[in-house]
């Protein structure tokens, strides 16, 4: 069996939409808004377990509906990641292998917006050498 193709730009990506890959890129924990601050008062963020992993280039590359400026970020799976995983990686650089969906499948399109590009079935996560 050959290994997977090693992805590290955005450029890479659009050609292997829903094939087996290596993504090599840097793990971010995504905060989000516990509630609207009150006027004067800082934002309150908590960790809900969202996980991207940040590529060198922009979203444009494989992405039509995104900004120019966009960064390229690929979802790591669909369900929330553990504390324990977020505490050893975030920040870093990391390598996992999974399938690549760009336009993953999602609630109905009345729902909210659509689900960002998505690494399925994560496994093999380990710091890049």
């Amino acid at each position: 069996m050959t290994a997977p193709p090693r992805c590290t730009h955005a450029d890479q990506l659009r050609h292997l939409d829903g094939q087996w890959l290596r993504l090599a890129g840097t793990y971010l924990a995504l905060p989000t808004l516990k509630k609207m601050p009150r006027p004067g008062r800082g934002r309150e963020l908590v960790q809900l377990g969202e996980v991207v992993i940040a590529l060198e280039g922009g979203a444009a590359a494989y992405d039509p509906t995104a900004w120019e400026d966009s960064p390229a970020y690929i979802r790591l799976g669909e369900g929330r990641r553990p504390a324990e995983e977020i505490a050893a990686f975030g920040g870093r650089r990391v390598e996992v292998e999974g399938r690549l969906a760009l336009a993953p499948p999602g609630e109905a399109e009345a729902a909210g917006p659509r689900p960002g590009a998505t690494l399925l079935e994560p496994r093999g996560l380990h710091l890049a050498e």
